[in-house]
């Protein structure tokens, strides 16, 4: 008899953020309140971390204009300085 073992569940299906209406993550632009409210959502979440990397990973290169809402507990300006820092960190290993 083959047993294969159960995949591992996608970090998705552990998100907090699943009982939670999506607009609570894509705040007004200046909207200081709710994104905290998000980021607070966020720090609860088992999954935090892996939301994160996914978010980091999706959005690559993209312009700061091109990064919306909080995504694991990091607003798109917040994701844009991680991005920006990582990639200057790359640029000075390399040279």
């Amino acid at each position: 008899m083959n047993h294969r073992p159960e995949p591992a569940p996608d970090w998705r299906e552990l998100a907090v953020c699943r009982e939670v209406d999506d607009n609570t993550f894509f705040p007004s632009p200046g909207d200081v309140t709710g994104i905290n409210y998000a980021k607070t959502i966020c720090a609860g979440c088992p999954v935090q971390r892996a939301c994160l990397v996914d978010a980091l990973r999706e959005e690559g290169g993209r312009a700061k204009s091109n990064r919306f809402g909080v995504r694991g507990g990091k607003s798109a300006g917040q994701r844009y300085a991680m991005y920006t820092a990582h990639r200057r960190r790359q640029q000075r290993a390399a040279a």
